[in-house]
């Protein structure tokens, strides 16, 4: 009689097995399919858009080798913020604007990639002081030369 229980129990013990992996088969296969049509692709933030240009006017700077620029700016602001509020600092604006400029010599500013390095500049440096009056990391997103001419 041992013989026969301990074979029932082999034959049990066989087919537990077999229910078990089918379960961790099928629930892997759940899992899978479950992240594959109803997991969706994960949202990645969107980027800021610009909303508006705030003009800062015309410019005409003498350059760090004897030459000079005359050009036009305008600020690409992100989306939301309102220009009417930014205009009590058009002169700090202004200011970073010559300042970064008049550190340039001409032949840096003819190449694109000299006119692109200024940008950035002037973008950063106005971010830093608009930080204090938007609560915004990044309140401008472009720079924008409107009219570009050295001499």
């Amino acid at each position: 009689m041992s013989e026969k229980a301990s074979a029932g129990g082999a034959k049990k013990g066989g087919k537990n097995m077999i229910v078990v992996i089918v379960l961790v088969i099928g629930l892997a296969g759940g899992v899978f399919a479950g992240k594959t049509f109803f997991g969706g692709k994960e949202k990645t933030p969107e980027k800021p858009k610009v909303g508006h240009s705030l003009s800062l006017g015309e410019f005409v700077v003498n350059l760090n080798d004897s030459h000079f620029l005359k050009t036009e700016i305008a600020l690409g602001m992100k989306e939301g913020i309102q220009a009417e509020k930014l205009k009590e600092e058009t002169a700090p604006l202004r200011d970073i604007v010559i300042m970064t400029l008049s550190g340039k010599e001409r032949n840096e500013l003819n190449s694109i990639e000299g006119k692109e390095v200024a940008k950035e500049k002037i973008k950063s440096q106005v971010n830093k002081i608009l930080k204090e009056k938007t609560k915004e990391e990044e309140s401008v997103l472009e720079v924008y030369f409107t009219s570009f001419a050295t001499q």
